[in-house]
């Protein structure tokens, strides 16, 4: 659990959506913004993060077939801040009818986080929603430069309108109120078979979402460069016409 000391300095951002017991820490260890920068610098980011991922025998490549993103053309790099939920036991209708709170704390994530983090949401069903319309402007407003959703989202017009960036695993009208209760603010979750944790970096593009876990952030980046550096010279040799063995003499065929 988060200590005190960490609570208070998030409490003036939290509405209380969920135990402050629930709250692992408030505290993440974020890469620089040298590396993050970095990273965007890459031209075709997610393919030449996965490439690197399995060079290291690490993984964490999830395709877009099952995180499509709603709005087309963005790239996001940043650290995770992660939430996890849980089902909600009984009919939507009887806690409707008791007047039960919701016991969502999508909000209370994006207080815990820094601007530039990426909310991440292990939610359950694609049939569910985890976030919508209201819950994207409010990440915005707080500089989360992400969502990434292992659950469903809604309210997909008003979400392409702001121009916030969501990955998803579902789309529907269908709300996570008095269907889902929010668990645990920054565990350790899980999207798409890949684990999660705080400070992890989260990079997404077109073509699906890469998780970096921290400890080799670094070592990614390099190989990503080196492999960007490396491509960029062969595709400069392909234009030119230059021969096949000057050609596999810097990028064997064997490695493309």
């Amino acid at each position: 659990m988060a200590t005190e000391e960490e609570l208070a300095e998030v409490r003036p951002r939290l509405l209380g959506m969920i135990d402050e017991s629930r709250i692992v820490t408030t505290r993440v260890a974020r890469p620089s913004p040298e590396v993050v920068a970095g990273f965007h610098s890459i031209t075709d980011l997610c393919s030449t993060v996965s490439d690197a991922l399995d060079e290291l025998g690490v993984g964490g490549a999830i395709p877009a077939s099952r995180f499509s993103p709603v709005v087309s053309g963005g790239r996001v790099c940043g650290p995770a801040i992660t939430l996890r939920y849980a089902p909600v036991g009984g009919s939507p209708g009887a806690h409707y009818g008791r007047k039960e709170r919701a016991l969502l704390a999508d909000r209370d994530l994006y207080g815990v986080g820094q601007a530039g983090d990426v909310a991440v949401f292990q939610g359950g069903s694609p049939d569910v929603s985890v976030m919508g319309g209201l819950s994207a402007t409010w990440a915005k407003g707080a500089g989360i430069a992400a969502c990434i959703v292992d659950g469903g989202v809604r309210d997909v017009g008003t979400i392409r309108e702001l121009e916030h960036l969501v990955w998803s695993a579902g789309r529907t009208p269908i709300t996570g109120r008095h269907r889902l209760e929010a668990v645990e603010i920054n565990g350790t979750v899980t999207i798409g078979d890949v684990q999660v944790r705080p400070g992890d970096l989260i990079v997404g593009d077109d073509t699906g979402v890469c998780v970096v876990p921290h400890a080799v952030i670094d070592d990614v980046l390099e190989r990503c460069l080196a492999g960007e550096q490396a491509e960029s010279t062969v595709l400069t040799m392909l234009r030119d016409g230059r021969p096949v063995s000057d050609i596999v003499a810097t990028l064997p065929a064997e490695l493309w």
